[in-house]
């Protein structure tokens, strides 16, 4: 008498199908908070934007600088109008990036169709800036449409 220890074809067959059920159940569910972390990030960097332009504007050596050029915009304007200045090098060394193309490397959910002139602000009054990043995904659903913009009021 034999003494077979391996497994057989069919024992290997049903493993294989097995598997391919679950990876086909669990892969969907997967991908959709994949996409939703995406967009949780792009909000953070929206959120940290937000925070580095408040922060500039207030801080005491920007706005006595000469050089400060601080933002006066009351529409949605391009980070990248950033000129060079006080409040310029305030900007980007809260954010921790040197310039507008690495800030824009930071963002996760947008899959290429964020350009270098997307991220928008508005100064609303001393204190309060909204910033948006349109061409993103606020929905975790990979649309691009218009009306999926990641705000932070």
């Amino acid at each position: 008498m034999k003494n077979n220890k391996g497994f057989s074809l069919v024992e290997l067959i049903i493993v294989i199908a097995i598997m391919a059920i679950l990876v086909g159940v669990m892969a969907p569910q997967l991908i959709k908070y994949i996409e939703k972390t995406n967009v949780s990030a792009d909000t953070q960097v929206c959120d940290t934007v937000k925070s580095a332009i408040t922060t500039a504007m207030m801080d005491p050596a920007v706005i006595s600088a000469s050089n400060a050029n601080l933002p006066t915009a009351a529409t949605m304007t391009s980070i990248s109008s950033f000129s060079t200045g006080a409040f310029y090098d305030a900007f980007y060394e809260i954010v921790g990036k040197s310039n507008y193309s690495q800030v824009v490397q930071m963002l996760k959910s947008s899959n290429g169709n964020v350009k270098v002139s997307d991220i928008q602000y508005m100064i609303v009054s001393s204190n309060a800036v909204h910033v948006q990043i349109p061409n993103s995904d606020n929905t975790g659903k990979k649309s691009s449409t218009a009306s999926n913009n990641i705000y932070v009021d």
